[in-house]
């Protein structure tokens, strides 16, 4: 049986159309960027060379709330001759596009970083290098719990 001209351009052009409509998707996860976030690559580099700061026991855990406040801990291992010291993370963070600001009464370096969203699979990922006074911060946060 023979098809028409007309009738198999047609069901070819309505393929097309179906098939082109994918493109626009997006690749961001479908989760709010509130949550509990943990280091997951907390690395130093400076004169003395790079530390992994998880391996050497460093933690940086944060909760972001959609009001705009936060809270966490920082913890950082002893080194060279530096004592282990705590500094609490309460403070407040802003999103614009797909940057965070962090604000916080501790004077640690964490507030002087900028981070990125990153999307993460089904979560996202805060991603911050900084260098200060000759040694270079590269932090990256994961969202392990999303909060609505």
């Amino acid at each position: 049986m023979k098809m028409s001209f007309v009738r198999v351009s047609s069901i070819v052009l309505s393929l097309a159309a179906i098939c082109g409509c994918g493109g626009s998707e997006s690749t961001a996860p479908s989760v709010p960027i509130t949550g509990f976030y943990a280091a997951t690559e907390f690395v130093t580099t400076g004169s003395s060379g790079q530390t992994n700061q998880i391996l050497a026991g460093s933690t940086l855990d944060l909760i972001l709330v959609a009001n705009g406040t936060m809270s966490g801990q920082l913890h950082m291992a002893a080194s060279g001759g530096n004592p282990a010291f705590d500094d609490d993370m309460n403070g407040t963070w802003t999103q614009t596009g797909n940057t965070i600001a962090f604000s916080q009464t501790a004077d640690a370096f964490f507030r002087n970083v900028t981070f990125t969203v990153v999307p993460n699979v089904n979560s996202w990922q805060l991603a911050g290098d900084q260098t200060f006074s000759g040694t270079q911060v590269r932090l990256k946060l994961r969202q392990v719990i999303v909060y609505e």
